[in-house]
């Protein structure tokens, strides 16, 4: 018991705010990125995410629904060619996509040269105890309710110890807005405390204090949204 609180302490020592690892911001003018995500990095703000969770070199990284790459694509740049990112698609296990997920997202891989990057259909077909940090950017949402299969698959793949971030859109109304299609942040924090994770940290960095929480992310894009940032660490019982 002892030697187990003694490696938390350690973990969290090394996760802290005070110990953040400073990332290299050039990496934002990588050239074989897209103009329209560069317009979006001020509003993202992915470096600061991915400091606050303590990402850096020779890490094995997981992108949740990764989409068209833009957190692969800047983590891949990071984590250097010791370390590797993982992104897995439909994790939610949703019906047909009208795109192909997988062929965009190799395809980014390919032209980037983003060799470190390897990609996963689905969550259990993951390695366990693989993930040092997994980054789950406004799609946690889109595993719809009970999410205890999902979290028990992601539980399974993180390391004792790992890290889970989660960035969701904030809005004032209890649970889940389809309106707005927002999720109030308590059920996330509750639902990851339900199975096996313990909340480690929160930050403000993503916050939008004019967000009315009237507009859908629909409507305007979800990265110009009023957001909340959830840090969870799997725990080493």
């Amino acid at each position: 018991m002892i030697k187990k609180i003694i490696s938390f302490l350690l973990f969290t020592l090394l996760f802290s705010n005070e110990n953040k690892y400073q990332i290299d911001y050039s990496i934002l003018n990588d050239d074989s990125r897209p103009e329209q995500e560069r317009i979006q990095d001020p509003y993202r703000k992915a470096l600061e995410v991915y400091s606050f969770l303590g990402i850096k070199e020779e890490m094995v990284v997981a992108d949740i629904d990764p989409g068209g790459g833009y957190n692969t694509h800047l983590l891949s740049k990071i984590v250097k060619n010791n370390g590797k990112v993982i992104c897995i698609l439909n994790t939610h296990g949703g019906g047909k996509m009208p795109y192909d997920l997988r062929k965009i997202i190799k395809k980014r891989i390919k032209n980037a040269n983003l060799s470190n990057v390897k990609v996963y259909r689905k969550i259990n077909e993951v390695p366990k105890n693989l993930i040092d940090v997994v980054v789950c950017i406004r799609n946690y949402h889109d595993n719809k309710p009970p999410r205890d299969e999902f979290l028990s698959n992601l539980l399974k793949i993180v390391k004792p110890g790992g890290i889970v971030g989660i960035v969701e859109v904030a809005t004032n109304k209890l649970g889940w807005d389809e309106e707005t299609h927002r999720l109030n942040e308590k059920v996330v924090i509750d639902e990851f405390e339900s199975n096996g994770f313990k909340l480690l940290d929160k930050s403000n960095i993503l916050k939008n204090y004019n967000d009315d929480y009237e507009t859908s992310g629909f409507d305007v894009g979800r990265y110009k949204m009023d957001r909340y940032l959830l840090k969870f660490i799997k725990s080493y019982d």
